[in-house]
């Protein structure tokens, strides 16, 4: 379920600024989904010569819990724009057999509306906040919030799911490798 922008921009009022500068976590910074955030790890995407994104993961004092709170940044090294990264979240998505092709097609509306085009040095936060959102900012400004948690969960999985394309990877984003 996409939540409208304008009832997720309110929620949002209570929270501050998402992310300030790439790679920090301003000391307030969702307070109150994570106070103690801390990195995890960082970790560069890479598809043959290409550099796409650095991602980095944040969590409650570095320590990264499925369950729990914790914050996706993507920084683009290219300009990506808004159907290629749904057609990409979508085949990664059969690829991992995160839900049966029917359910995965039937979440590209979702997508539509909760996804943007993102420019060369702009970054995508996805916020998991552990109580079943997940809300999903640009530039430290908020684009939408997600509450399907089917979906969630597929989504997340791409980079930190059991079923990673790119092992090495997500061992450095998730901090089990330097």
């Amino acid at each position: 379920m996409l939540v409208p922008r304008r009832s997720l921009i309110a929620a949002l009022f209570a929270l501050p600024a998402a992310l300030a500068l790439p790679g920090t976590l301003l000391a307030d910074t969702l307070s109150q989904i994570m106070p103690t955030a801390k990195k995890v790890g960082a970790a560069r995407f890479k598809v043959f010569l290409f550099k796409i994104y650095d991602a980095e993961l944040f969590a409650p004092d570095g320590r990264f819990d499925r369950k729990g709170p914790y914050a996706l940044r993507l920084n683009y090294l290219l300009d990506a724009k808004k159907d290629r990264i749904i057609s990409s979240t979508v085949k990664e998505m059969k690829r991992q057999k995160a839900a049966s092709s029917k359910v995965i097609e039937g979440w590209v509306p979702l997508m539509e509306d909760a996804f943007i085009s993102m420019d060369k040095g702009s970054y995508a936060d996805f916020i998991h906040t552990g109580d079943g959102r997940l809300l999903l900012t640009a530039n430290g400004k908020p684009v939408s919030e997600i509450t399907d948690r089917r979906f969630i969960t597929a989504l997340m999985n791409v980079w930190l799911g059991p079923r990673a394309r790119d092992k090495a990877f997500q061992d450095k984003l998730m901090g089990r490798v330097k």
